[in-house]
């Protein structure tokens, strides 16, 4: 069983890899000497009450007010016992998209706070051995959902914590490393779910490329998750002309998770912009199923901006031609304004009467 389950150790270890952090009490002027820069191979994941098991995740579905109970398994990989600190942390959204888990010191204030670990918040775990394979232990835990939660997705982690003490180099302070890994919990309150999705703050720059040829576009906006359902989003950013007159399409990049009430500030470049003075710019972002969730219906939803795309030299010799011909129009009218001489008229004679 253990050696089945060393691939689910890689495979927490990725999605507790925005919960890794290295807090360094001061800065140390010098990098640190290998040995205290070694880091322990330990992770966290989804458990029975006596072993780990084979869930990628931990899922809880429950109506407000439930207590639910479940286990993680605390995870070895180290020739030499390890001492974990375990608890409950909110899964946010990170600055450029992804998940973290917020920091030990910023109190929880959602699924986080339903998070409990009973008795001991420090867990011994075994070091790994060549007949058993890695250390673990299990630990259960609850999650405590409020009478008053709301319905709909919220993400929690479990959080297993190593904090060391290396020194660093001669006269240098010694340096505190906190690792932490953590096996997220999804939650899903029951009550009316309603999923929705945004795209706001949609703005274009133009970059032109030769004097004669195509540029590109640089677009910047923002998925924004309305609704209480996860999202991933997967938009496709499009330019052109009127009517849709040489129209270039790319994808930009996938959103794998949007919670509930979070954002993802997003720019895509789309090359091969030929320069038709005025450009629409579209982004259509298509909401599908996130890890662990299923498809939240919301289809396609969009968002447009027109970026001037001015071809400076094609303009310029029109303007040159349109120069030429009005001073050829004024040279006209001149010449057709200047009098001509008429025939010379010889004046009358006048005769004395007599």
């Amino acid at each position: 069983m253990l050696d089945r389950l060393r691939p689910l150790l890689t495979v927490v270890a990725v999605l507790g890899a925005a919960a890794l952090c290295a807090s360094p009490a001061a800065a140390a002027p010098d990098p640190l000497p290998p040995a205290a820069a070694d880091l322990v191979s330990f992770g966290i994941s989804p458990a029975g009450p006596e072993r780990p098991d084979d869930r990628p995740f931990l899922r809880v579905t429950a109506p407000p007010g439930a207590v639910v109970y479940e286990h993680a398994a605390l995870l070895n990989q180290d020739d030499t016992a390890v001492q974990l600190q375990v608890y409950g942390g909110d899964v946010v959204m990170a600055d450029g998209g992804g998940l973290a888990v917020r920091a030990r010191d910023d109190a929880s204030t959602d699924a986080g706070a339903w998070i409990a670990v009973p008795g001991a918040s420090t867990v011994d775990v075994a070091p790994q051995t060549a007949d058993a394979g890695f250390g673990y232990t299990v630990v259960p835990f609850t999650v405590s959902i409020p009478a008053n939660a709301e319905p709909g997705d919220h993400v929690g982690a479990l959080v297993a914590s190593l904090e060391s003490v290396g020194q660093g180099a001669e006269n240098a302070p010694s340096i505190e490393l906190e690792q932490r890994v953590a096996a997220r919990v999804y939650i899903r309150v029951d009550g009316p779910l309603d999923p929705g999705l945004e795209v706001a703050d949609v703005s274009a720059t133009w970059h032109a490329g030769s004097l004669v040829g195509a540029g590109e576009v640089t677009v910047d906006y923002t998925l924004r998750n309305t609704g209480n359902v996860r999202l991933a989003v997967e938009p496709e950013v499009a330019v052109g002309g009127a009517f849709g007159l040489l129209r270039e399409r790319v994808d930009g990049d996938r959103v794998d998770e949007l919670l509930p009430g979070g954002e993802v500030r997003s720019s895509t470049t789309v090359p091969g912009v030929w320069p038709l003075v005025l450009e629409t710019v579209t982004v259509d972002a298509t909401a599908v199923a996130p890890a662990a969730g299923e498809d939240p219906g919301v289809g396609t939803v969009s968002g447009a901006v027109r970026v001037w795309a001015v071809p400076w030299l094609v303009l310029a010799l029109l303007v040159l031609v349109a120069l030429g011909l009005v001073v050829r129009r004024v040279r006209r009218v001149r010449r057709g304004a200047t009098p001509t001489a008429g025939p010379e008229v010889e004046a009358p004679r006048l005769q004395a009467v007599r």
